[in-house]
């Protein structure tokens, strides 16, 4: 009976620990879900601003092109 107790209780710690012996892989999915998110979140703010910079551009050079077309039917 001792020793099935002693089984039992072996087996039990086991169960407790969760595979705590597979931490290595289990950190390295971590951290390359977290790199992966953390790179789609820069991807995404990168788009964003040079969205904003094609915009702005996009609005520099037609106001200097109506300013010229102006310029130039006034002659």
């Amino acid at each position: 009976m001792k020793k099935f107790l002693a089984v039992l209780a072996i087996a039990s710690s086991l169960a407790a620990c969760n595979n705590s012996s597979d931490t290595a892989a289990t950190t390295k999915d971590s951290l390359d879900s977290a790199s992966s998110e953390v790179k789609d979140r820069l991807d995404s703010s990168t788009d964003a601003a040079k969205d904003r910079i094609d915009s702005n551009t996009e609005a520099k050079k037609d106001m200097v092109d109506s300013l010229h077309k102006d310029t130039t039917s006034n002659k």
